[in-house]
């Protein structure tokens, strides 16, 4: 009875162990997942986690070409808006294409998200292309530089194609390997319009303005206000807070900016510290980095290396064709000499002609002298032996028998 009892006791403790070790393993993966911050709701299924593969250089020039001819002004708050993504659905339904100043002044959304929002066209594309713009947020909370390096090699690209210059809407201005984009007017900054496909490709000779005109087109001006409190520097500090001080398109503008207006709104030495929402990173884009980002991508390099094997047929065909058009100059130059020559054998051969002629007696009936034909000075033409042997005799008149 005892050794029942002993034996059903070690049972039961054997199995209170063993329970409370599963217990103690299950308590990490639990702690975990309280630890995320979670973006979906109770509803929504589960989401495969986020990869952590940094974009490639083809991915990042896929997903910014749309954006980076966009003016340093409004692309220095874009980026850091875009991993605000759900402030920018909030915003845009709340100001539903009307922005008002005081309406966006007292939300609670980020000073990037409230710059943004002064811009319905631009706030309207972000939201609509929200995996790209989570993928922007991402990358440039993980890559800032090389989010940077895509922009200006974007520019170069589009300025080596002709497309990207100066207008009377934009101001493009190279420093070394840097392309800024500035307004070119005080007061008012223009979103351009563009094809992505096309704007960075070379379609031809360049004539300037007329067919970077045809590449890219503006709407009407936008105003500048205190929400732009953010400029690019690319290869320095990157992403930065001006507030309102400083050379170039921030000087000239600062006249006509009230920055005591919502003053602690966008003017706050807080924003030192550009503000970025780590937790975009979370957000799964797996499916469209895997087709549409890569498919692009990929789909862009090809372009750009046929366009390069294009340009190249095209360089060297124009090289064949100047060297056959001076080939055909010198023939021709060699035919005309050859002509003038004989043209000018001949003209002398012409004038020898009539010089001769010139100097042979004239024998037009009209020019003939006179001839004086009186009978003493008549000739009687002589008779041949055989004319007077004919019908008459010799020796004068017949004689009478």
């Amino acid at each position: 009875m005892k050794n029942f009892l002993f034996k059903t006791q070690a049972i039961s403790l054997a199995g209170l162990l063993l329970l409370t070790g599963c217990k103690k393993s299950e308590a990490p993966a639990n702690q975990t997942a309280a630890a995320t911050p979670a973006e979906s709701t109770a509803t929504e299924p589960q989401m495969a986690p986020a990869s952590t593969e940094k974009y490639t250089d083809a991915e990042l020039d896929e997903m910014l070409a749309p954006v980076a001819l966009y003016p340093d002004p409004l692309l220095a708050q874009m980026i850091p808006a875009a991993t605000f993504f759900d402030q920018l659905q909030d915003a845009q339904k709340t100001v539903g294409g009307k922005p008002d100043d005081n309406l966006i002044a007292s939300q609670s959304w980020d000073v990037s998200v409230k710059s943004v929002a002064h811009y319905p066209q631009v706030l309207q594309m972000m939201v609509e292309n929200q995996e790209r713009t989570i993928a922007v947020g991402q990358a440039y909370v993980n890559q800032p530089l090389d989010v940077s390096k895509s922009i200006q090699r974007l520019r170069a690209q589009a300025k080596d194609a002709g497309n990207l210059v100066t207008t009377k809407q934009q101001q493009v201005i190279t420093k070394g390997d840097v392309i800024n984009i500035e307004p070119a007017q005080p007061q008012v900054i223009y979103v351009p319009e563009y094809n992505p496909e096309v704007v960075y490709v070379d379609n031809g000779p360049s004539t300037g303005e007329v067919v970077a005109t045809a590449a890219i087109s503006f709407g009407v001006g936008l105003a500048i206000g205190a929400w732009l409190n953010n400029d690019y520097d690319y290869y320095g500090r990157g992403i930065y807070y001006h507030g309102w001080v400083g050379p170039g398109w921030v000087g000239v503008n600062r006249n006509y900016v009230n920055v005591n207006v919502n003053r602690n709104v966008y003017i706050n030495d807080n924003f030192r510290n550009v503000n970025v929402n780590r937790n975009i990173v979370n957000r799964n884009i797996n499916n469209y980095r895997s087709t549409t980002l890569n498919r692009g991508a990929v789909v862009r390099q090809q372009n750009i290396e046929r366009h390069n094997l294009n340009r190249t047929n095209i360089d060297r065909n124009k090289i064949d064709r100047n060297e056959l058009a001076r080939d055909g100059n010198r023939t021709e130059l060699q035919n005309r000499r050859a002509e003038s020559g004989n043209n000018r054998v001949e003209r002398e051969r012409t004038q020898n002609r009539v010089n001769t002629g010139n100097n042979l007696p004239n024998r037009s009936s009209g020019n003939r002298p006179p001839v004086n034909r009186s009978s003493s000075q008549r000739t009687a033409p002589a008779r041949s032996s055989a004319s007077r042997s004919g019908g008459n005799r010799s020796g004068g008149a017949r004689r009478r028998h």
